[in-house]
């Protein structure tokens, strides 16, 4: 847990250091200026699995508190930048796993030892349009807001098993099960927003891409929905729920590597304006 909140902590202070000196601008808004949002977010979910590695699959589920313990290195974040209706994303997601195992079998105390290697990566860039913007209730103080957009996702994924077994008097050996794969794809999606006054407001945002184009997956999609609360003129606080689905694979018999995968829990972060 220590590593993780030290990572976060890093990603937060890089955050604001960045973001300091645009505060001592003119922050007055207006249509021909970029606005632009800076939103690191920390998500550590619940994975249920099924993985294939050369032709051989198996069930994994990791709770949160297991992806905390075998978590080596993980980013999250996006930035969006809008000028008018038109707005440029981007959403990027890493996570590498690590896990080590020893056991002993029943006969001649042969020791196998297992190292096993997961990382998981998404960037998603986007094109986004606001084409609904309507205020109404009293003082229309409230507002809907629909956002549709189109982009390109980068999908990477590794998985990898190093496999040693030690046999008193005849030695060791080992043997790599396992590889690494990365796509291109593209996806389309939309987010709906509603803000319930100055201060918060709910929205959700969701897209489906893949559809088993060239190489890419054959089916992503996600959900993301929360809340908002806009505590200062420049901060937003974030807190929500995400699903994310991922259906890739690639080759066939023995060759056949990819992932079946459903993660989902709940994600808090920051959005800063300027």
């Amino acid at each position: 847990m220590g590593k993780v909140l030290r990572q976060s902590t890093a990603v937060f202070l890089l955050v604001m250091a960045v973001s300091i000196p645009a505060y001592a601008e003119n922050q007055v808004k207006a249509a021909d200026r970029w606005e632009f949002r800076l939103m690191p977010y920390v998500w550590i979910p619940t994975m249920k699995a099924n993985a294939t590695i050369n032709g051989l699959s198996g069930n994994i589920k990791l709770n949160p508190s297991d992806i905390i313990d075998y978590l080596d290195f993980g980013a999250m974040g996006r930035v969006e930048a809008w000028k008018g209706k038109w707005g440029f994303s981007f959403d990027g997601l890493f996570m590498n796993l690590g896990a080590s195992q020893s056991f002993q079998g029943r006969r001649d105390s042969v020791v196998f030892n297992i190292d096993a290697d997961v990382r998981l990566g998404m960037a998603d860039f986007g094109l986004m349009y606001r084409l609904f913007e309507k205020s109404f209730g009293k003082n229309n103080q409230q507002k809907l807001t629909l956002e549709p957009y189109v982009g390109l996702r980068y999908g990477y994924l590794r998985q990898k098993i190093d496999l040693d077994v030690t046999i008193p008097r005849l030695g060791s050996f080992g043997r790599t099960f396992g590889t690494s794969e990365d796509w291109v794809e593209p996806f389309i999606g939309g987010r709906l927003i509603w803000d319930l006054n100055d201060k918060i407001a709910f929205n959700v945002r969701a897209d489906a891409g893949g559809f088993g184009i060239g190489n890419a997956s054959d089916l992503t999609w996600q959900v993301v929905g929360g809340m908002d609360y806009k505590f200062s003129k420049n901060w937003i606080l974030n807190v929500g729920y995400r699903y994310v689905d991922l259906d890739y694979s690639h080759g066939s018999g023995d060759d056949k590597f990819g992932i079946r995968l459903k993660a989902y829990g709940p994600v808090i972060g920051l959005t800063i304006l300027f």
